[in-house]
């Protein structure tokens, strides 16, 4: 990993410093992706403050990685069970090839 610097964002019209030790593309992409959704929210009901379109957003993203932690769990899953089911076969498949 590389030393931590300071990527300067702007988010809603705001400036933020972001000490972080990614890569500076990847943070100003990650606030892009925020002042997305922050305007979206905002655009949905002009009087919601940044604060609270910040909240929301914190909200769907949290969501959005519950769900992809879970379909994550669900392949590693099915993935075990290929890694069975095939291990079965080639158990069986070499028994019936054994002299």
């Amino acid at each position: 990993m590389s030393l931590p610097q300071t990527v300067e964002v702007v988010i809603a019209g705001r400036k933020f410093n972001i000490k972080t030790d990614r890569d500076p593309e990847y943070v100003k992409y990650l606030a892009q992706r925020l002042e997305e959704m922050v305007e979206r929210i905002k655009t949905g009901n002009s009087k919601v403050t940044l604060e609270k379109a910040l909240v929301v957003a914190c909200f769907y993203l949290l969501d959005e990685n519950e769900l992809l932690k879970k379909q994550i769990q669900e392949l590693g899953e099915e993935i075990k069970r290929l890694e069975e089911g095939a291990h079965k076969l080639l158990v069986t498949s070499s028994k019936k090839i054994a002299p």
